[in-house]
């Protein structure tokens, strides 16, 4: 892609992209309240087609919603957001920041039919179809390269997103239909029932967004193009393998929620033990490979742009996602209980450790000092947090007779 829009327009394309995160939280935590409670049905042999119905209506006025408050927002955030590109009018910056947040919106409501899948323990379709709508927006892009059309920019963010919006979109639709069709009733308990517990995911997302997600935008005003593309290329790379891992914890959520509602914690207990070892030899091979593989990778994603991804961000990043191997599988045995007080006591913390050292760190050291932020924030934090309220939760349990 670099190779049809150069390097400025595509850090601008990084930029628009990484707002995927921060549009994943326009449901409100009704996916995830979804999922949870269709894992604790499935678990009592009970129905929830009327938690399916209820949960994507909520949604689709969501959606709603929030595509009229960005309408109103974009024409103010677009400038600030996308300033350093001049390739781009002030309309143009607008155009493209709503079209571009209006589709990441249905793919974020869309992706509801993903979470319903991984509780129904098929998720081996919410692995697939995404990679289905990526693989067809890339071949629309490249059927596009050779084509001589104006504003190639806004084009490529249409064929590209599209249809990672509408597919599942599309999905969630027949599923609602089928939903309603079958549900019994009792709309409004439901509905307050799934919202209760939807904002409690909501607000925590928000804070874990605050560290997952706020990189970008602060590289937006303070880390060049260049940079923002080698950060870009790295993080993709290294997304490619812990994609992997995340979808191994995706498909355990509603496992670990089952054996959890079950008491059967001996089963998660080995469950952590074997998918987080597997986890870090995992990373740990892959950051070696990546350490070699890097440059050939960067010379297929990049050709001709002079990116160069040194070998010590390389490490680090490594580094950095083997963390996150050890405090995704603890955060997700939490989260799948719907057990999130602790994070409410850390997430803040973590928060303001990693905004304040990216901000200090970016200026002078650039994608190093975005990196630092992240991994300094999880090592004062969540690091040793995490496992130890687990481990407290469930000497509690083991306590409680049968």
């Amino acid at each position: 892609m670099i190779d049809t829009l150069g390097v400025q327009q595509y850090a601008a394309f990084v930029l628009l992209s990484s707002l995927t995160g921060w549009y994943l939280l326009v449901d409100m935590g009704v996916g995830i309240s979804l999922q949870n409670y269709i894992s604790e049905s499935i678990a009592r042999n009970k129905p929830y087609n009327d938690l399916i119905a209820v949960a994507v209506m909520m949604s689709m006025f969501l959606l709603v919603l929030t595509a009229v408050l960005l309408y109103l927002a974009s024409p103010y955030l677009a400038p600030v957001f996308l300033k350093q590109f001049t390739f781009m009018s002030e309309f143009e910056k607008a155009r493209n920041f709503f079209v571009v947040g209006v589709l990441f919106i249905g793919a974020c409501m869309g992706g509801i039919a993903y979470k319903i899948w991984y509780s129904e323990h098929k998720g081996y379709l919410s692995n697939i179809l995404p990679a289905v709508c990526s693989l067809t927006g890339l071949l629309g892009i490249m059927m596009l390269k050779e084509s001589a059309i104006q504003d190639r920019f806004y084009v490529t963010l249409i064929v590209y997103f599209v249809p990672s919006a509408l597919i599942p979109m599309i999905i969630l639709v027949i599923r609602l239909n089928t939903s309603l069709r079958e549900a019994i009733g009792h709309k409004f308990e439901i509905s307050v029932k799934i919202f209760k517990r939807a904002v409690q995911f909501w607000l925590f997302s928000i804070l874990g967004a605050t560290i997952a997600q706020v990189d970008y935008i602060i590289m937006s005003q303070y880390v060049d193009s260049k940079e923002i593309v080698t950060y870009s290329i790295a993080t993709k790379v290294f997304g490619l393998a812990f994609f992997v891992y995340g979808s191994v914890l995706s498909a355990l959520w509603p496992v670990f929620a089952k054996e959890i509602t079950n008491n059967n914690w001996q089963i998660i207990k080995d469950y952590l033990h074997k998918y987080t070892v597997l986890g870090l030899i995992f990373m740990f091979i892959c950051t070696l490979f990546l350490v070699w593989l890097m440059p050939t990778a960067v010379s297929i994603l990049a050709p001709g742009s002079g990116i160069v991804v040194p070998t010590l961000f390389v490490i680090l990043l490594g580094g950095y996602q083997m963390i996150r191997v050890w405090t995704d599988i603890l955060a997700t045995v939490l989260m799948s209980m719907s057990n999130l007080r602790v994070f409410w006591v850390y997430v803040p913390v973590q928060a303001l450790i990693n905004v304040a050292l990216q901000v200090m760190l970016a200026p002078v050291l650039g994608i190093y000092g975005i990196l630092v932020g992240l991994i300094v924030s999880f090592v004062l934090t969540a690091v040793w947090i995490l496992p130890l309220t687990v481990r407290k939760y469930y000497r509690v349990i083991e306590q409680v007779p049968a």
